[in-house]
């Protein structure tokens, strides 16, 4: 009986439990359940959501820009082969023009020769027939110097 006088009266000690304590603990309980799932768990749900179309919309970005990178990886990677194929077709170029530059000085260096030579046996040609005539004038000449500086003396 000591016990349920405690609970109904009002006793001023130290630790007094009475009946106003677990109406307080039952209140306690029942809003803080009230709370929970009538105001806390609409938040929770939607805050759920958006972390769901949050975590949705990463991995999908993830996935595209994996996608992505290998498309741009690719890209370069035929711009590198195809810049290696031009700078080698640019190799074969140079050389076939350098072969055929240096073919083309040959052959113009042996028409020169060619030239020269035919233009230097016609110069002899022509200087020995000047020379041939050349001795008769230069006689004559000094015959007619000799003739005119000495008669007229």
């Amino acid at each position: 009986m000591t016990q349920s006088t405690t609970f109904f009266l009002t006793v001023n000690g130290l630790f007094d439990f009475d009946l106003t304590f677990a109406t307080e603990a039952l209140l306690f309980l029942l809003l803080s359940i009230i709370v929970t799932f009538v105001f806390l768990q609409p938040i929770s749900n939607q805050l759920d959501e958006r972390a769901n179309f949050i975590s949705y919309a990463i991995r999908k970005s993830s996935i595209l820009l994996t996608f992505g990178y290998e498309k741009l990886y690719k890209c370069v990677g035929l711009l590198t082969d195809e810049i290696k194929e031009m700078n080698r077709q640019l190799k074969l170029v140079k050389n076939y023009t350098n072969l055929k530059f240096e073919s083309e000085i040959l052959a113009t260096q042996k028409e020169n020769i060619k030239i020269l030579s035919e233009l230097k046996g016609d110069l002899t040609i022509k200087s020995a027939y000047l020379f041939s005539f050349l001795q008769k004038d230069i006689i004559i000449l000094t015959n007619n110097f000799f003739d005119k500086r000495f008669k007229a003396e």
